[in-house]
């Protein structure tokens, strides 16, 4: 029997998540009360000391970070010149250099680019050494890529304030990236904006929508419903996951 933490955060929120043989079991949701750096570390430490954390054993402890700063870049152009340049190039931001990390993706041959801030990793690694943290884009990439991705999937993953959109087909990636929203009309804008570009109007294919950390059930279920509306999409199928993530995470270890 094999036992993982997994666990989902933002400066939002956080989820954390009790997986037993790659079955999500249980999930404690927490919203940041206090967005502060050192009161997220205080936040947290509380969470735990209710919670009891550090006490239980598990066998892995994973971790996925979200920000809207996250860019994807082939292994050749990272390879030649710094993460912190690449992250300006394509932000323009004063984000410090100690904040700015990066992930492999072997199976699609990039690198994920993003922002993660300092006290993320230096609480979690504290409390567990062995922890793998990911943005989670990345975990989410992975996930997709280690099947099969030959039929059109969509993915759409709200969180506060902004979301991430992901287009897989013909076992490629077709669009990553993250946009800034006010309300789900947006969100259905980017995306038919988005679909429309890419010509995949009228084609078979599935929508998977997820109510990312900090954000609510309610978002997503109104973000279906305004969906299901689009005569353009009738042929694709519209599933609620909210557990994606965390599925990608048990994966990755």
């Amino acid at each position: 029997m094999k036992t993982q933490l997994a666990i989902e955060i933002s400066e939002n929120g956080a989820n954390f998540a009790h997986i037993q043989d790659g079955d999500v079991l249980a999930v404690d949701v927490f919203l940041f009360k206090d967005k502060i750096d050192y009161r997220y570390k205080e936040q947290l430490e509380q969470i735990f000391q209710e919670k009891g954390y550090k006490e239980k054993e598990y066998d892995e402890y994973t971790l996925s970070w979200y920000s809207i700063h996250s860019t994807l870049l082939p292994n050749n152009v990272f390879s030649e010149t710094k993460p912190e340049d690449l992250f300006r190039l394509c932000y323009s931001s004063d984000i410090p250099s100690a904040e700015i990390d990066y992930n492999r993706i072997p199976a699609l041959s990039i690198v994920n680019v993003f922002n993660i801030p300092q006290w993320v990793k230096s609480f979690f690694v504290i409390k567990f050494p062995r922890i793998i943290i990911q943005q989670e884009g990345s975990y989410l990439l992975q996930g997709i890529f280690a099947g099969s991705t030959f039929k059109l999937s969509s993915y759409l993953i709200l969180h506060d304030h902004s979301f991430s959109l992901v287009i897989a087909h013909a076992n490629e990636l077709q669009f990553y990236s993250q946009f800034e929203f006010q309300s789900m009309d947006d969100v259905v804008y980017h995306f038919i904006y988005t679909m429309q570009q890419k010509g995949f109007f009228g084609k078979e294919g599935m929508v998977t929508l997820v109510n990312g950390v900090g954000s609510a059930r309610e978002q997503v279920e109104e973000l279906k419903g305004k969906i299901e509306q689009l005569k353009d999409l009738n042929s694709f199928k519209i599933d609620i996951n909210s557990h994606i993530i965390l599925n990608c995470q048990a994966l990755c270890v």
